[in-house]
């Protein structure tokens, strides 16, 4: 039913900025330029872009006001899934339990069809669905790094079990694995279709908001992690917390990029185990 994770959503200080930052470190392409209406999914409204690297995407939005967006200017927003038939999707998950902001779905700039759950039914997290205009998608952009698809998000949660149930019982998950997170706590991947989810739950959970949970990074798949640290290096600076990439529980390669290098927002390359 879910092919990939089609873009990852976030709330940036200055667009201009946020758009520059994707273009020079991962070789990226603004792709579209839209406005934002006033809705649940942007209370103030504002203005957006659509920049394209390798097969990731990231849709960048500032808001009419963006009091609210950490220091760095870069705060993780949404996550859209991608599907190859959004009515039949929209039925599958419905009849799950899980609710749709809207009757039917919307058309976005670039022509996809898009649908937010309401966040009432996804523990205040902010998803949608896309369905492609074009059943072929957009292709492939080459770029130095190669991204060659988003791995997954992650999420920080005030109870991993119920997380992970919650994703096994509405997604059809299967619990792969887990341990000690890298920050303290204990986290835990899940599979569902051809995408991937990870929880954390931290030692204290306190400064979650009352639904407890919050998005916290996303993971950026690369053919050789070495080489692409490297190419991020040379293309805009950037810096990683390690100085070679860390092995995570389910013997992924992963490399955290320096949040003071990546406009304050959590992201890390990951190589997939062979």
């Amino acid at each position: 039913m879910i092919d990939k994770i089609q873009h990852i959503g976030y709330l940036v200080q200055d667009l201009e900025t946020a758009v520059a930052w994707h273009e020079k470190t991962f070789s990226g392409k603004t792709i579209g330029r839209f406005d934002v209406a006033k809705s649940f999914i942007v209370p103030s409204g504002g203005k957006g872009a659509f920049v394209r690297f390798g097969d990731g995407e990231v849709e960048l939005i500032q808001p009419g006001d963006t009091s609210d967006i950490p220091q760095g200017g870069l705060a993780l927003h949404h996550v859209g899934y991608l599907v190859p038939d959004m009515e039949a999707a929209m039925a599958q998950l419905s009849a799950k339990g899980l609710k749709f902001a809207d009757g039917a779905p919307f058309t976005n700039p670039l022509g996809s069809q898009v649908s937010y759950f309401n966040p009432a039914s996804t523990n205040g997290m902010l998803i949608h669905l896309t369905q492609y205009a074009d059943p072929a998608g957009p292709g492939t952009m080459p770029g130095v790094p190669q991204v060659e698809k988003i791995v997954h998000a992650g999420y920080l949660v005030r109870d991993l079990e119920s997380s992970i149930a919650w994703y096994v019982d509405n997604f059809g998950g299967t619990h792969i694995g887990g341990g000690p997170s890298r920050t303290g706590g204990q986290n835990a991947f899940v599979n569902f279709d051809q995408v991937q989810v990870e929880l954390i739950q931290p030692p204290d959970t306190s400064n979650l908001p009352q639904a407890g949970v919050a998005m916290d990074h996303v993971g950026y798949a690369v053919g050789d992690i070495h080489l692409c640290m490297g190419q991020c290096q040379d293309n805009n600076g950037s810096k990683f917390v390690e100085g070679a990439p860390l092995t995570n529980s389910i013997k992924q390669q992963v490399g955290y990029f320096d949040t003071a290098t990546s406009m304050g927002s959590r992201m890390h390359l990951t190589q997939l185990p062979d």
